[in-house]
């Protein structure tokens, strides 16, 4: 079976093996990061809707946790944009923990905290993973380029309510880490002071690992990293990607791989690790895959990466 709003499981470097779930249309996001994986936004928009219906995603889920071996560590729902733009993400979250009781996660940019309805249904996860890029207005809008009408002080206020709130689970924040953008101690300094007042569970730091959506979004040194994550107040590294991704019984190589390219560009050894895992032969599926026109191949920090043709701006860009 060919899903459309489910993806992996991959291999996160926070949540360890992770079923993901879509629940919004290709790359429609409110923001589009200067540092994004899946490229600039195509769809910039505010509006909240039920893109998908409901019962269609939780569908794929119950088919997906059936055929997926071993269980995820985590169901996640990111997708490729925001997933907090999804109408009726509580009740996407209540749907899947009455299909399993594997922790659910949700990746957001946290533009939408500002609105208490967001705020209510993300307090339904196990996990809200939060990015928190800039602390001031003027960075934020030059690294998250944000849609028309979101307000950064707002956002940080829905920030800071949501951490006080009742809520199930956890809150972690992520901060990517750009050189020459928003590394400098002053910039650290600030952020800390923000996270001081948020108080999360976890703390992370992160700098790009694949192809960003802009060539000035440049990857900060391992050095400056271990610098960043002291002057946060004990942040944590991200890392690397853990574990392995995964091929469910039944589905196609060549489409797992499109699913998963569409919403985490996927380095050429995983590519491999991937279909010799599943006892696949990876020579033909490789050459399918640099032959088939929605993928392309780029080369970045080292490594080959997958990705699909209309990332990175092969589409209005």
């Amino acid at each position: 079976m060919t899903y459309r709003y489910i993806y992996g499981p991959i291999p996160s470097r926070r949540l360890g093996r992770s079923l993901g779930i879509s629940p919004i249309p290709d790359k429609t996001c409110n923001f589009s990061c200067i540092y994004c994986m899946l490229g600039r936004t195509d769809h910039l928009t505010n509006e909240r809707e039920e893109y998908f219906k409901l019962e269609d995603i939780l569908a794929e889920l119950d088919d997906a946790l059936r055929h997926v071996s071993p269980p995820p560590d985590h169901i996640s729902i990111v997708g490729n944009g925001e997933p907090t733009l999804y109408l009726r993400l509580g009740d996407l979250i209540r749907g899947a923990r009455r299909l399993s009781s594997i922790p659910i996660a949700v990746i957001t940019n946290g533009a939408l905290l500002s609105e208490p309805a967001v705020r209510e249904a993300l307090a339904e996860a196990d996990i809200v993973l939060t990015s928190f890029n800039a602390p001031t207005e003027e960075l934020f809008r030059r690294i998250d380029r944000p849609c028309p009408g979101i307000a950064f002080e707002a956002m940080k206020q829905g920030l800071l309510d949501f951490a006080h709130m009742r809520r199930r689970g956890q809150l972690w924040v992520d901060m990517m880490l750009l050189e020459g953008i928003n590394d400098s101690p002053e910039t650290l300094d600030q952020t800390r002071w923000v996270l001081q007042s948020v108080g999360p569970d976890r703390v992370f730091v992160d700098t790009p690992i694949r192809p960003p959506a802009e060539d000035f979004a440049r990857p900060i040194t391992p050095e400056a990293l271990v610098l960043a994550e002291k002057a946060l107040g004990g942040a944590q590294p991200s890392g690397f990607d853990f574990g392995a991704f995964t091929i469910a019984a039944g589905t196609d190589p060549l489409e797992t791989l499109a699913g998963v390219c569409k919403r985490h560009p996927m380095r050429e050894d995983q590519a491999i690790e991937l279909l010799v895992n599943s006892g696949i032969d990876p020579l033909p599926v490789l050459d399918a895959l640099r032959a088939d026109p929605r993928f392309r191949v780029e080369r970045y920090g080292g490594q080959t990466f997958f990705l699909v043709r209309e990332m990175n701006g092969e589409s209005g860009r």
